[in-house]
């Protein structure tokens, strides 16, 4: 077999064995970690302090109109049992009366926006505990799924490591260089010619390169330095 075509497949192992092992590298992280229940955790988290920062500030409303209305009714009392005569008095109270239900109407409008912000809050989280739950039971199918396929997973590494040394040991040593000098700038470092271009690059190569293709010796694209396999 001619050397660029074990080092097409070496190429072709290389990718498969990378691939495996970042795969790896992600389920080792998926069982102790996951960015997105994380995020969501966090987003809940500050959602629970909303609502008890806006639930405090409907409290802190209700007490203030309970307060006012005790007041209201003190001087509505006063001014309909008869036990204020002086006219001064009474004039004063009902202007007191007055100005309490103002208040209260106005806190009262303040408390029914309160409510609604409270309710809104109380739906987002819902929202995001059920977006939780759902985040979780994703996880644990992935993470079960991992351990079904890690043994699986483990072979074909193995299986691609005793490749790539079979096939590194059927290559010459200075065909090898190349081929790795080359991958160190260029990815994927092996590109076909189809109807006389080269796929890496994607231009038309000249006459001479694809005659000597069809030697067995090692030829680069002029323009992206790939080594070419026709």
């Amino acid at each position: 077999m001619r050397s660029v075509e074990l080092l097409a497949q070496l190429a072709e192992a290389e990718s498969r064995l990378g691939i495996l092992v970042e795969e790896s590298r992600a389920r080792a992280r998926r069982a102790t970690s996951d960015s997105a229940l994380d995020g969501l955790a966090g987003e809940l988290e500050e959602a629970e302090q909303t609502l008890r920062r806006d639930s405090s500030s409907l409290r802190q409303l209700e007490l203030e109109v309970s307060g006012i209305r005790e007041r209201a009714s003190s001087h509505e009392r006063a001014l309909y049992d008869g036990s204020v005569r002086n006219p001064t008095d009474l004039q004063r109270r009902q202007h007191e009366l007055d100005s309490l239900r103002a208040q209260i109407s106005s806190l009262e409008d303040r408390q029914l926006e309160q409510m609604e912000i409270v309710e809104a809050d109380q739906g987002e989280l819902v929202r995001l505990r059920s977006a939780v739950e759902q985040r979780r039971q994703e996880l644990a199918a992935i993470r079960l799924s991992d351990q079904e396929r890690s043994p699986d997973q483990a072979a074909e590494v193995d299986s691609a490591r005793v490749e790539i040394e079979d096939l590194t040991s059927q290559i010459p040593d200075p065909v090898l260089r190349v081929y790795r000098r080359v991958a160190l700038r260029r990815q994927p470092a092996i590109a076909r010619v189809s109807g006389g271009t080269c796929s890496g690059c994607r231009l038309p190569l000249p006459h001479r390169i694809l005659e000597e293709l069809r030697g067995d010796q090692l030829v680069t694209c002029e323009n992206c330095e790939r080594i070419l396999l026709l």
